[in-house]
């Protein structure tokens, strides 16, 4: 292990933190791991030389950044919290998280006024990417305070973007999984007419990937999800209506319109209501092959569970 790294702590070692806390210690860096609702990810990665803290403060006590990876603004208050705690100035708080931007620039004054920075790095591009270290990264923050961890968003991502003041990070990431929600329904859609049409679907994919409707839902989302007919995390359904509504609500505030967006939202919001919301968000197709009553990955009549 390189001696002369930081210390990173992580906080949130779901489906994203635990392989990127991986990508961190195979890049020499010492890791110290958060347990919340498993100790399992943490033990795995003690394995792999990670050190586990009993809470966020014990580990921003002894840490120069923490990285937090949570699901929404209330786990990452709790995350200020703890940093707070700590009582620890020249500490920077690197969230990774998917908040939406008013949250993370109402933490971003308090954290400042205790001396610790902020930087707001929400991520793209799925658990492979997090493992393999080249997920895109939407970085804001002063700019100082995001020169202060490039080293370790350099270790995270192949793209590091910086995008401005503390908060436009966020606004990015919505933009991003705003599309993404949106290209998957119609994707879905389409798919759906090619099976219910006679057309094999997996072909069908082919030619658009050839054509002018492309996309990284349509090369990678789909044959991994839709043309298996299974639909397991990956990015949790529940996950992307959240952000899709967190994406609303920015633009109302922008005085932005985003009808298809809406849409979107409101289909991912019927499935939220079911089993659906722990799959992957790729889920939010069943509602258009139940509604044909065709499996998009064999052409034949939906089942019924």
């Amino acid at each position: 292990m390189v001696q002369d790294k930081r210390r990173v702590a992580v906080a949130g070692l779901g489906v994203m933190g635990a392989p990127m806390a991986r990508v961190l210690l195979r890049a020499g860096f010492p890791v110290t791991v958060i347990p919340h609702r498993s100790r399992v990810a943490a033990e795995e990665l003690a394995a792999q030389g990670a050190e586990i803290a009993g809470s966020v403060g014990e580990a921003a006590a002894d840490s120069d950044v923490v990285i937090a990876l949570v699901p929404a603004l209330p786990e990452l208050t709790e995350v200020a919290e703890g940093v707070l705690a700590a009582g620890r100035p020249g500490l920077t708080l690197l969230n990774m998280s998917t908040v939406g931007p008013a949250g993370v620039t109402e933490l971003g004054a308090r954290l400042s006024a205790a001396g610790i920075a902020v930087v707001d790095a929400p991520v793209s591009g799925g658990p492979v990417k997090a493992a393999d270290g080249t997920l895109a990264i939407m970085a804001s923050g002063a700019g100082a305070d995001v020169d202060g961890v490039a080293d370790v968003l350099g270790a995270l991502g192949e793209k590091v973007f910086r995008t401005g003041a503390l908060g436009t990070g966020q606004a990015a990431k919505l933009c991003n999984n705003m599309l993404a929600a949106t290209i998957m329904a119609a994707n879905a859609e389409v798919l759906t007419l090619a099976a219910k049409a006679g057309l094999d679907p997996a072909q069908v994919r082919e030619i658009v990937l050839a054509s002018s409707g492309g996309s990284t839902v349509l090369d990678t989302w789909v044959p991994r999800n839709l043309l298996r007919d299974t639909y397991e995390p990956g990015f949790a359904l529940k996950l992307m209506y959240k952000d899709v509504g967190l994406g609303r609500d920015l633009a109302r505030q922008a005085g932005a319109p985003l009808p298809l967006a809406n849409l979107a939202h409101e289909l991912y919001g019927f499935c939220t209501q079911g089993p659906g919301a722990d799959r992957d968000y790729s889920y939010v197709s069943t509602i258009f092959q139940d509604a044909a009553d065709v499996t998009v990955a064999t052409g034949e009549p939906r089942r019924k569970d």
